[in-house]
């Protein structure tokens, strides 16, 4: 009898690699910066950490807010409910004590940064689902886009049909 074994995926291992590796790095970093800024390496943590907190609780805030208000008035939640799991992520990050999350998390909620997570979101739901359309944003993702050289693919134009009543 032989049994099969299955080799994680590569992002599983590459995690798994990151994750043990992420806090000796983080130890050093703190130990650098110590030995420039002092004790003030602790006010530094200890303010990434607030950071952290009012990021977690303005975004948990908004997306709820805007959740409620989308299904009262019967419409699909916007951008605040999009946005809330990036938001969460780099609050998450910026809790995590040490620099190297900490600038991950500054860097994931940073305003333009939400676009291109948006746009990334976009792009893996309509891969998930096929031909079906997502979209977040301005943008419309569609499974053409991930294979613009399909041959199923018709090139075309929307028409509003109000335009025709006047």
């Amino acid at each position: 009898m032989s049994t099969v074994t299955r080799r994680a995926p590569f992002w599983a291992r590459l995690l798994f690699a990151v994750a043990l590796c992420l806090p000796i790095v983080e130890i050093v970093v703190i130990v650098l910066v110590w030995h420039v800024i002092g004790w003030w390496t602790l006010a530094a943590l200890a303010a990434c950490f607030l950071l952290g907190v009012v990021v977690i609780r303005r975004a948990w805030s908004g997306a709820a807010q805007e959740l409620r208000a989308s299904m009262s008035e019967g419409h699909a939640p916007g951008r605040a409910v999009a946005d809330a799991p990036q938001a969460l992520a780099g609050g998450v990050l910026l809790l995590i004590p040490g620099f190297v999350t900490s600038a991950l998390g500054i860097i994931l909620i940073l305003p333009g940064m939400k676009s291109v997570a948006r746009r990334l979101v976009e792009l893996v739901l309509a891969r998930r689902f096929g031909a079906a359309t997502v979209q977040l944003t301005d943008y419309t993702a569609t499974k053409a886009d991930l294979r613009p050289d399909d041959p199923e693919v018709i090139e075309g134009e929307v028409v509003d049909d109000d335009s025709y009543d006047k």
